[in-house]
This record gives C-alpha cells, structure tokens and sequence, in this order.
C-alpha cells in the first residue's frame, strides 16, 4: 500500500492492518512515549503510544528521517 493511502486510513484501520499484518521491530521509550516500529508490506511503519493514557497517538509511514532514530537498535544478521 503505497504512503499516501495508507496514512489516509482512519487511526484504527491502521492500528487493524498492523496488529493483523504487521511485524514488530524494534521500540524506542522517549519520556512517557513509545515509539514502535514495524514492518508492514516491504514499508516501515511507525505507532507513537502514549503510556500514559494508554492510548496510540498516531501510526504513520515511517520517513528516512524516522528510520534514523531505530538504526542503532536495529542489528541484522550477517549471513
């Protein structure tokens, strides 16, 4: 699913597609934050979720930008 139409999906049919396609990653904590990263159709994807509310902010396509944060957390395996 290409950027655009994904990211024009309702909050929750995103959080469905993830939750029933999607791959987890890897996490980052920022504060009271969680930045979850996952893999969804040969795209990365990213959920913000607010522990303190308990509740996803938002879930969107993740940017070069975005990847930069999880690529020291990230170790791929030499083959």
């Amino acid at each position: 699913m290409r950027e655009g139409k994904f990211n024009m999906l309702s909050l929750d049919d995103r959080a469905k597609m993830l939750w029933e396609k999607g791959h987890f990653v890897e996490t980052i904590t920022y504060c009271n934050y969680c930045l979850i990263l996952y893999s969804l159709n040969r795209e990365f994807v990213e959920l913000f979720y607010d522990k303190t509310t308990q509740r996803i902010l938002w879930i969107s396509i993740a940017n070069e930008y975005d990847m930069k944060k999880y690529l020291n957390k990230i170790e791929i395996p030499v083959l």
